[in-house]
């Protein structure tokens, strides 16, 4: 209705503008009208551009929410055999750590795929939303730790363990702070994950300690945000795998604790036993399982120096920093022991 009185006044504006009338009239009427005319079409007119602005703002958004969804699903590490059906297909969340260094050299080798498997890494940096993928029902294979996968099944996920890992963490302590002892860390902020292995390692090792002061469990999960921000001195502390923790000794930063010398082993492979259900299924994890423990081997004999080119496709590391990473030895397939799943149960 607005636009329609808009244009009556545009109209109306015009015809007085044709109307015969005196010099000085006719100045004085022409520019009241001029103005009214101008006015009149610009609110007419403008009234439509609003709206179309309106409706491809809405689309835009529309779009945006699309995309934003499509990425909280994990960064394909892989395209693999796309015409391969859903029921050989197995959507696996790995994390840029190198304990999931043989899912990326039997992507890259062909481990992982034949004409009866087609495995699918998708690509997470931090492990809460590998875990978040699981429980949503988006991914059949998760590498986690034994406390994130405790409390997933406490939540209701039926998940099941296909073996342990060899994942272990560094606690470095931030240059400039100069922390050079556990019992430094009294009032000080401490990068980990929430209810994750780290959050269980600082939590005994603080109680272990018996520290006057409060430790501050700062939930940082991104794990590359994780490392910058002990890079650029605004985090005292932070836990990190390799190769993460390579980067902060490549920098100057002080190791307070190796986990490995606490003889706790937390790392985990798991599945979905409701997504992996099917006796077709299980037959494609046994085949996962086999090339896993292939490419483990290959590590173990040749090292990970040789995979260089692996290493800086998924690890965007430079050549120094992959010269000093440690020699790692890759555990054949086994279930995790009884003591570390109570450790992670009672944390």
């Amino acid at each position: 209705m607005t636009q329609k009185y808009a244009l009556f006044f545009a109209v109306q504006n015009l015809l007085l503008l044709l109307q015969p009338l005196s010099a000085p009239h006719k100045t004085c009427l022409n520019r009241c009208s001029l103005d009214g005319l101008y006015n009149a079409i610009l609110f007419f007119f403008g009234n439509i551009i609003i709206m179309k602005v309106l409706h491809l703002y809405l689309i835009f958004l529309i779009a945006l929410f699309s995309v934003s969804c499509n990425n909280s699903k994990g960064k394909e590490a892989s395209q693999g055999k796309l015409s391969q059906s859903k029921s050989n297909v197995l959507k696996v969340a790995v994390m840029p750590t190198l304990d999931c260094l043989p899912l990326y050299l039997a992507q890259e080798r062909g481990l992982f795929h034949t004409d009866s498997l087609d495995v699918k890494l998708l690509l997470y940096t931090a492990q809460m939303d590998c875990d978040t993928a699981v429980l949503r029902g988006h991914i059949d294979v998760v590498v986690t730790d034994l406390v994130r996968a405790e409390r997933m099944k406490s939540q209701g996920l039926n998940l099941q363990y296909l073996t342990s890992t060899n994942l272990f963490w560094q606690l470095f302590s931030n240059r400039s702070a100069r922390i050079k002892t556990i019992k430094q860390l009294g009032d000080k902020m401490v990068a980990v994950t929430r209810f994750s292995g780290t959050d269980y390692l600082l939590t005994t090792l603080v109680d272990s300690s018996k520290l006057k002061n409060e430790v501050f469990h700062i939930q940082i999960n991104d794990i590359n945000i994780r490392l910058k921000m002990l890079l650029n001195n605004e985090i005292d502390a932070a836990f990190f795998p390799e190769p993460q923790a390579t980067m902060a000794r490549k920098n100057n930063h002080y190791m307070l604790l190796d986990t490995r010398d606490k003889q706790v082993e937390l790392g985990v492979i798991a599945f979905n036993s409701k997504k992996v259900g099917s006796k077709r299924k299980r037959m494609l994890l046994n085949t996962f399982v086999k090339a896993y423990s292939q490419a483990c081997d290959s590590l173990n004999a040749n090292g990970i120096q040789p995979y260089r080119d692996i290493l800086k496709k998924y690890y965007q590391l430079d050549d120094k920093v992959i010269q000093m990473l440690p020699n790692l030895k890759y555990k054949k397939v086994a279930m995790p022991r009884e003591n570390d799943i109570q450790r992670a149960k009672q944390f």
